[in-house]
């Protein structure tokens, strides 16, 4: 078998030569980092037994292994742009001028086929080989990365906060993912994509297809017409449909080997992004549009979390036990489950409505858990709770970026949802504490406290949202279909021909004009393409090399279908567990926090201020904690921190088992189970978006929706099994406390430990 970098330099255009990736120099960095590596071992043993000198030894064989493994990555970020600059430039030259024909009088029809003919075989050609540049250097990423991974111990995997990694998966193994992060800037992203999806080349290749259809008949009816000999029409025109089929060939070749390799900037990622960006011409999105979905999902974290801290004393006020905190809070993500699905679905053909009707509920809501305690009604509580939940259009804020910012925003616009979600979660308890110093008051028959206050403040943020959004959010114009990602070749509707760029197609197509027949006809709001040309022109290529016209394609389907069987054989069981990580992580963490209000109430006597407090700063503390997550992604696989976070949250858990008789494992394992599911939910979200089933992330069921609904499931469950505990211990005094600890804390241990070993039963298959 050739190697690939025999066959990169047999396949290199001598032209472009300087153009194509360095296969040979890359090799050359990565044996150094093996070099490295294997002398790394040796000179810490040597640097071990001598008395002197230890530590300068294993340093420097550190130094020179990182050096290396950064020479690698300079190395890399390079040839990616060199490759981009010159993928641009050669279509931009292509698509700007090439053997342009004027135009001729009708005496001479048989010398301008002649021409135009010449012409488009030039530009067939021209094509062809842009096409081919694009699929060998697809390749040569996907071979160096793959070779990089296998031969380098600790290569980088992962993007660092602010900068793009490429992943790359294997032709033959759909299960298969290698990440390397690197330092190229996000918006290099939209430069990679535009290569891959070499929309204006496809473009090229449909007019091109159609011309040389029509060249063929104009030959045939001009040979039919004329009472003369037109020896230079009736040669075979077979040179010029093998030219045409090679082209095809290269497109589809191109398309193959540039979808392997995907271009990831790491706050999309962290935003759930989980589908390509539109085009250009239909991202939409506004200012106030993206301003209003960020304040959306902000107050309803925050309003989830809010009225956390006061629940307890609420309980006493309404007379039920202190054990019904879970069930009340249950309640939200019992009505979130079935809101998350329905708005998915409501935002297939209206954003502005769902927006407005989750303000209203979360509204309502408020105000019923206000007048929950003026009635001292629990039912009311809970009505209140499932209006909060019925609030949740978090769907519909990821959805409108996803679909409706533009490449160059989606970075940007992508960290600030992330961070209106992270702030609207710390700000929740927060605010607890300027409202713990309000006193006793009556307001139109109503009870002011810092209680009631909390559903107040509430209620009007939710007030002045629903009137912002009703003056300011416009929903994308009806004529813009959802989801445009996926079908990015689509013109707007109106766009006129003269706004396209003039092909090589095009400007030889100027030389059939006076044979008077029409060369291109555009359907409304469809691409400008030949009427029935593709086919056309396959079927005269087939029957060219002597196959039944669709043959073809009769051998494609069954194999695509194959394909598709063996993706999803070789990504469901990972999206399984990644959706089981997510419940897991999820179930463990809203336990931890819905039952400290109830404990530092027993064993600490806290108020709901001080409680607001720990919440607040413990949320906050996260944000570092994210950070690092980033940093060390770098150097760690998401399955080997997914295993890690699950592991460090279930010795937490069985540490917690005692909480209830030391201040010290109460604070300190339960600060370290908030760090460890924290990490777990962000490696299993970026661990989904590797293994889930391509079929899985362009549809409903995309990792977005997966991964909302398993953790909005995880919180009903954790909710729901500290209602449980608490009824079947009681909260009264520090025995019936440390027996809730024990079967709450026993059971989330046991639920982390079932969910390692399935894991490491898989862990072949997690492909990160």
């Amino acid at each position: 078998m050739v190697g690939f970098e025999a066959r990169l330099a047999a396949e290199s255009r001598p032209q472009w030569r300087e153009s194509y990736l360095d296969y040979a120099g890359l090799k050359r960095l990565i044996r150094d980092c093996g070099e490295a590596l294997a002398a790394r071992p040796s000179a810490e043993g040597a640097a071990a037994s001598a008395a002197k000198g230890a530590g300068d030894a294993s340093s420097d064989a550190r130094q020179k292994c990182e050096a290396a493994k950064a020479a690698f990555q300079r190395k890399l970020d390079a040839e990616v742009l060199k490759e981009l600059e010159h993928a641009a430039s050669a279509v931009y030259a292509l698509l700007s001028h090439h053997g342009a024909t004027p135009s001729v009088p009708s005496l001479e029809q048989a010398a301008a086929l002649d021409r135009v003919s010449a012409a488009l075989q030039a530009a067939v050609q021209e094509t062809t080989q842009l096409l081919h540049y694009i699929a060998l250097n697809m390749t040569a990423v996907r071979k160096i990365l793959k070779k990089y991974a296998k031969n380098v111990a600790g290569a980088t995997n992962e993007p660092a906060p602010g900068f793009l990694a490429l992943e790359v998966e294997h032709p033959d193994d759909p299960g298969w993912r290698v990440m390397q992060g690197t330092f190229l800037p996000a918006q290099v992203a939209d430069e990679l994509q535009d290569m891959q999806q070499h929309a204006a080349l496809r473009g090229a290749v449909r007019q091109l297809q159609g011309l040389v259809a029509e060249v063929a008949e104009a030959r045939a009816a001009l040979l039919e017409r004329s009472s003369q000999r037109l020896p230079s029409l009736e040669g075979p025109a077979a040179g010029i449909a093998d030219e045409v089929e090679a082209m095809r060939e290269a497109e589809e070749e191109a398309a193959r080997h540039a979808a392997l390799v995907h271009a990831m900037p790491w706050a999309e990622r962290a935003a759930g992004m989980f589908e390509p960006p539109p085009p250009d011409a239909f991202a939409v999105a506004t200012f106030a549009g993206l301003l209003i979905n960020n304040l959306s999902t902000l107050l309803f974290m925050c309003n989830y979390t809010a009225v956390l801290p006061p629940t307890d004393a609420l309980c006493v006020r309404i007379g039920v036990p202190s054990s019904f905190t879970g069930l009340i809070m249950a309640a939200s993500d019992f009505a979130a489950l079935f809101a998350s699905v329905g708005i998915s679905f409501w935002t297939q053909r209206s954003f502005r409505e769902p927006l407005l009707f989750s303000a209203a509920s979360c509204l309502a809501g408020n105000l019923l858990f206000v007048l929950s305690y003026q009635r001292r009604s629990l039912a009311l509580l809970l009505l209140a709770r499932l209006l909060n939940g019925l609030g949740s259009a978090r769907a519909a804020n990821r959805r409108y970026t996803a679909d409706y910012v533009s490449r160059a925003r989606r970075t940007m616009a992508s960290a600030a949802f992330v961070g209106a979600s992270n702030l609207g979660m710390a700000l929740g308890p927060l605010l607890s504490l300027p409202l713990a110093y309000l006193p006793e008051a009556e307001l139109a028959g109503i009870s002011l406290n810092p209680i009631t206050a909390v559903g107040l403040v509430m209620a009007l943020l939710w007030l002045a949202f629903l009137a912002a959004a009703a003056a300011w959010f416009k929903d994308p114009p009806a004529s813009t279909p959802i989801g445009l990602a996926r079908s990015s070749l689509v013109m707007p509707r109106g766009t006129a021909a003269s706004s396209l760029p003039a092909t090589a197609a095009s400007t030889a197509a100027s030389s059939l004009a006076s044979l008077q027949q029409p060369l291109l006809s555009a359907a409304d709001g469809g691409t400008l393409e030949p009427a029935g040309t593709q086919a056309v022109a396959v079927a005269a290529a087939e029957a060219g090399r002597g196959q039944q016209p669709g043959a073809r394609a009769a051998r494609v389907e069954p194999r695509k279908k194959r394909k598709e069987a063996a993706a999803w054989r070789a990504t469901v069981a990972g999206t399984v567990a990644c959706t089981l990580a997510l419940f897991v992580q999820k179930m463990v963490q809203q336990s931890y926090m819905d039952s400290l209000p109830v404990l530092t109430e027993v064993l600490y006597t806290w108020h709901a201020s001080q409680k607001g407090l720990f919440l607040g700063i413990v949320s906050l503390a996260m944000v570092p904690v994210n950070a690092a997550v980033g940093a060390a992604s770098a150097l760690v696989s998401d399955r080997s921190m997914v295993l890690g976070s699950l592991v460090l949250s279930g010795l937490c858990s069985v540490a917690l088992v005692w909480s209830a008789a030391s201040s010290l494992l109460f604070f300190g394992a339960g600060v370290l189970l908030f760090v460890g599911t924290v990490v777990l939910e962000g490696t299993a979200t970026s661990l989904m978006s590797k293994c889930i089933w391509r079929g899985f992330a362009q549809g409903v069921l995309n990792a977005g929706l997966l991964s909302t609904e398993a953790g909005t499931l995880g919180r009903f469950a954790g909710n729901a099994l500290l209602a449980l505990a608490g009824r079947l211990t009681g909260l009264a005094d520090r025995a019936q406390l440390a027996a809730f600890c024990a079967i709450l804390y026993a059971t989330l241990a046991a639920v982390c430990a079932a969910l390692l070993v399935h894991l490491l039963c898989i862990y072949g298959r997690l492909k990160g």
